[in-house]
């Protein structure tokens, strides 16, 4: 079985613990982490096989936009962006509020994109 770690990136939403619970529903390890991780940081979490940058209503801070760290963009692992404009895309503008669609988009990210098997 293929295995690794989803990387959520909390830029602004208040759900990053639901979707790390999802991701990990899928028998996918998964951490959250703050936007401004350095590729250090991002270094100690072992093998990342995806993020998902978690844009939400929170998304600036005195007036400026957040953004994922340069580490973040730099690497070339899949990314699922959501509520967040990003020079890789914006996969989706909101979550869905129905759990099991939001599961669906989920699984297939992790299985389709970044290639995991999952439950």
């Amino acid at each position: 079985m293929e295995t690794g770690v989803i990387v959520i990136v909390d830029l602004g939403h208040e759900n990053c613990q639901m979707i790390k619970e999802d991701v990990e529903s899928f028998g996918v390890p998964a951490v959250i982490c703050s936007h401004e991780a350095s590729q250090e940081e991002l270094d100690s979490l072992g093998e990342i096989k995806g993020f998902i940058l978690n844009g939400g209503p929170h998304k600036s801070i005195n007036g400026f936009r957040v953004d994922a760290s340069e580490a973040i963009y730099e690497n070339e692992i899949p990314t699922y962006s959501v509520d967040h404009a990003s020079w890789k895309g914006v996969d989706l503008f909101t979550w869905p509020k129905d759990e099991v669609e939001r599961k669906e988009r989920i699984g297939k990210f992790l299985s389709e994109t970044c290639k995991l098997d999952i439950l």
